[in-house]
Order: structure tokens, then sequence, then C-alpha cells
């Protein structure tokens, strides 16, 4: 039962995904397509996290459009990992820095606080929220909602 737990987890998040990239337009229908009839094929291999990851990893050799998806599955991944969204935090870490060197240092020191997950930064800085639904990654955690403002 937890072997098909961990399969469906895996199923659902790559769902999510190729949902993503056919959204943003990253890849096509039929591009996804293919990606999901791999993954179907190969279902009986992913055992475990670690498993899905190396499947990942050698396939992302035919299918460079899962790059993204091998830093969402990492073991003991956890979606409010903020290191899923490294590439979003220097970015508006870098946007910030822009306009205000102090406001971007502290939002770096929060991102890089062992203890704090997506959601805490969300909520201190909404502005990275809104930042954050804006990316391509925005599905890997549907219940992120930007703070009122």
């Amino acid at each position: 039962m937890a072997e098909s737990s961990q399969n469906n987890n895996f199923v659902k998040l790559v769902a999510y995904f190729l949902a993503e990239i056919v959204r943003s337009r990253r890849a096509s229908i039929s591009r996804a397509a293919e990606i999901s009839e791999e993954v179907v094929k190969n279902l009986s291999q992913f055992s475990s996290e670690a498993a899905a990851l190396n499947w990942v990893r050698e396939i992302s050799r035919e299918f460079e459009e899962l790059g993204d998806l091998k830093q969402a599955l990492k073991f003991n991944y956890h979606p409010s990992d903020i290191g899923v969204y490294q590439d979003e935090v220097k970015d508006f870490a870098s946007r910030l820095l822009e306009r205000d060197m102090r406001r971007s240092s502290e939002f770096l020191n929060d991102a890089s606080a062992k203890q704090n997950t997506i959601q805490q930064l969300c909520i201190k800085y909404p502005d990275f929220c809104n930042f954050l639904l804006n990316s391509d990654k925005a599905k890997l955690l549907p219940q992120m909602t930007p703070a009122a403002s």
C-alpha cells in the first residue's frame, strides 16, 4: 500500500509538472504525452523517491523538459521546501536588489534559514508570493495563495 501511495504521489507531481509546461508553452501537448507515456511504461520502477529521481535523471537525457522536475524530486522532498523554488528565490532577490538592497539581503537570509518554508516566506513577503504565483512552479504548491495587500 505504501508503494502504491508513493507511485500515486509521483504520478500526481508529474501530472502537475506536465500541465504546467504545456500551459507555459515550454512543451507541446504531444511532447507532454510522450513523457507521460514513458512514466506509465516505467511506473513499476518508482518504488521510492530515490528510484523516481534516478529514473528522471536517466530519462531527462531524452526529454530535456524534465530538468525542472529533477529539482522537485529529491529524497525527502516536501512541497514546502524552499530548495524546490531556488531559481525563483534568486530571481526575486535580484529584482528586489535593484530597488532595496537591505530588503533583498533580509529576504535571502530568511530564504536560507533551514526552519523556514515557502509558505512562511510568502506570508512575510506577499510580493514574493505574487511573483511565485506567476512562475512555472506555481502549480507545484496548489494550496498557496497570495496574502491580501
